[in-house]
Parts: structure tokens; sequence; C-alpha cells
């Protein structure tokens, strides 16, 4: 079981890398209050960048974390995913949101599904 909730985590997190990849295609800065004034390249720039920090803990928490700690990382992650959806639901009328195509919205659906999933999986085993 162990190898099948790691498997489903990867997946997750490849999801949120695409995910984020097709956010700067969208320019999803411009949903954020501190981004949506600022001149697109800069924004874009700072929004990136921004990622820096998550990706750092990420990989940390892949390879030099404690057991729990993975543990509790992928549990924050899973939530994470799931509010992640209800956060794109609220905003879906926003006038910068540009997920709404059936790509995008399956990407941001599916993190949340398979956060979800392995919440359960962690929760049950």
């Amino acid at each position: 079981m162990n190898i099948f909730k790691d498997f489903l985590f990867f997946i997750n997190l490849s999801l949120l890398v695409i995910h984020e990849f097709d956010a700067i295609r969208r320019k999803e800065w411009r949903l954020f209050v501190f981004l949506k004034d600022l001149e697109d390249e800069l924004a874009y720039q700072i929004f990136t960048l921004l990622h820096l920090p998550f990706l750092l803990l990420i990989f940390w928490f892949l390879t030099q974390a404690t057991a729990p700690s993975q543990f509790s990382f992928q549990v924050i992650v899973d939530i994470f995913l799931i509010i992640h959806l209800g956060l794109h639901l609220l905003f879906r009328d926003h006038e910068h949101n540009r997920f709404s195509g059936k790509f995008s919205k399956g990407i941001i659906q599916s993190m949340a599904f398979f956060g979800l999933a392995h919440l359960c999986l962690n929760m049950i085993y």
C-alpha cells in the first residue's frame, strides 16, 4: 500500500507543477491583489520567484525529512490541494480568471480528488 500511496502523492505533486506551468500561461498573478496592478513582466517574475520557497520545501520534505515529518507534510499538501479547488471555485467568476477550459479545470479537480484519496488512504493505512 505504501508504494501506491507514494505514487498517488507523486502524481499530485506532478499535477501541481503542471498547474503552475498553466498558471503562468494564464497569468494567474492578475488574481492576486498585490500583483494585479503591476506590469505583466514584473508581476510574472515576482509570481514565479514566490514559488521558490514552496519548491524548496517540497524537495526538502521529499529527500531530507524524517518519516513523521514527511507524513505531516503529505497531509498538509493533501488538505491544501482540496482547499485550492475551493479557491478556484470561489474565484471562477473573477474578471482575470483564465482557468475556464477543460484542461485547466481537469488539473485542478484532479489534484483535489487525488489529494482527498491520498488523505483518506493515509488515515486508513
